[in-house]
């Protein structure tokens, strides 16, 4: 049976996806409350809808589009789709994701997208009174601009060298993904700083649910976890190791460093 094979790594990867999914749709519901989303900055939910994008995508290459080593093949191949494949550059171990994550990040994004459709469209779709446009701070918008022309610079070259010149190919596709999670972790340390001023500004954390952000340090924890089980299971720990699933631990500790300071400012402003 299924669960008699179940493994300590899958029962954290469920704990951290539920935590983490759950968790997006704790705001949405405290906004539904409120009948406003006042209570969330629009810096960061655009900035957090941005940041999933490039997760998202770096996760997908990383499962679906991994090249199996294969040592006794020829340095260079054509795969089934006529795509020629690098094997020689191919000898890299995979990075330790699952479809649970994928999951994560494909359902966070939609979640992201309902978000801003409370803040851009909240008296139209939500029918909450008063809830007028609200722009991007210029700094916030300067971050965005930047963070778009750098995704684009990095993909017209990530194509190039995979489909013009070397063929397809692990190292490659690993530099791109990572960079992508440089970018993703960028916009998650980024994001948090306008609400954490937002809050400040306030005097208050009302409108933003702190339920979600215990759900957010539960499901970091898991993260790490799991992926140090996962690792244990390697012939020991190594830098390598550390590269190829850097994206996951940065991801993980920037969201448990900023849910604390939540937690701070709960006990601080309490919930008027």
């Amino acid at each position: 049976m299924y669960w008699s094979n179940l493994k300590l790594e899958d029962f954290l990867g469920f704990i951290y996806v539920s935590a983490w999914s759950i968790s997006m749709y704790s705001p949405l519901w405290e906004n539904i409350k409120c009948k406003s989303a006042r209570g969330i900055s629009m810096d960061f939910a655009i900035l957090n809808t941005m940041g999933y994008f490039y997760l998202l995508l770096s996760i997908y290459l990383q499962i679906f589009h991994w090249v199996p080593y294969d040592s006794s093949m020829a340095s260079k191949m054509v795969d089934p789709n006529g795509m020629v494949v690098n094997m020689e550059a191919n000898n890299l171990a995979s990075p330790k994701l699952t479809l649970f994550d994928l999951f994560y990040c494909f359902h966070g994004e939609i979640m992201n997208l309902v978000t801003l459709s409370q803040l851009f469209w909240g008296k139209i779709l939500w029918k909450f009174p008063d809830d007028r446009y609200r722009r991007m701070k210029p700094v916030y918008f300067r971050i965005f601009l930047i963070s778009l022309s750098i995704f684009f610079v990095l993909t017209v070259q990530f194509c190039h060298s995979n489909w013009f010149t070397g063929g397809w190919n692990n190292q490659t596709t690993l530099q791109y993904c990572n960079k992508l999670f440089i970018l993703k972790i960028s916009m998650s340390l980024i994001k948090y700083i306008p609400q954490v001023k937002h809050n400040m500004d306030r005097q208050s954390v009302k409108g933003f649910s702190i339920p979600g952000v215990m759900l957010d340090i539960t499901g970091g924890v898991a993260s790490v976890l799991q992926l140090l089980l996962q690792l244990s299971r390697e012939n020991g720990f190594s830098w390598m190791l550390i590269v190829l699933n850097f994206g996951k631990i940065g991801l993980s500790l920037v969201t448990m460093t900023f849910c604390s300071v939540f937690i701070v400012q709960w006990f601080i402003y309490g919930n008027d």
